[in-house]
């Protein structure tokens, strides 16, 4: 009886396989999305797998401080310095951005870099569906799917506002 839990995990070789699967497909679609030439994506992806990391790491002290908080739920005090770490987490946001654009110049061009943020939206997008794809979930009335909602689920922390 206590195994049942064992079955509904997938294995560790089966989560690496789906995780290469996802790799391929999100490369793919930036070559694709960016008409990268084989030279380009040599260069373009230890850069931009960086680049992601880096973005990565930059949120990660907002959201484990403010994760957990909804802004209505603020305090004065608290919405003031809700509002000073998503002006400096935008700052260095920012200088990363600026730093990433500089490197990636020379291996894509001003062209495709500027096209990138949208390019990684669509992209971001497109995993999505394809991860809910592989998982089951990405029926509608389905688990995961429109009408799906799994109440107390964990959806994580709201963004934080672009504007405000």
């Amino acid at each position: 009886m206590g195994f049942g839990g064992l079955y509904a995990q997938p294995s560790d070789s089966t989560r690496k396989a789906k995780m290469e699967a996802l790799k391929k497909i999100r490369r793919e679609l930036y070559v694709k999305k960016l008409s990268l030439t084989e030279d380009q994506s040599k260069k373009f992806f230890p850069v931009m797998d960086e680049f992601e990391l880096k973005q990565r790491e930059l949120k990660k002290p907002f959201r484990d401080k403010w994760g957990s908080k909804k802004p209505e739920d603020l305090n004065d005090a608290e919405a003031e310095s809700y509002l000073n770490d998503v002006h400096q987490m935008r700052e260095n946001e920012m200088r990363l951005a600026k730093t990433y654009a500089d490197r990636l110049k020379p291996i894509i061009g001003a062209k495709k870099v500027l096209m990138l943020k949208k390019v990684q939206r669509e992209v971001q997008m497109e995993m999505v569906r394809k991860f809910r794809d592989m998982r089951g979930h990405g029926r509608p009335g389905g688990p995961g799917g429109r009408g799906g909602h799994r109440p107390g689920g964990k959806h994580g922390p709201p963004p934080p506002p672009d504007d405000y």
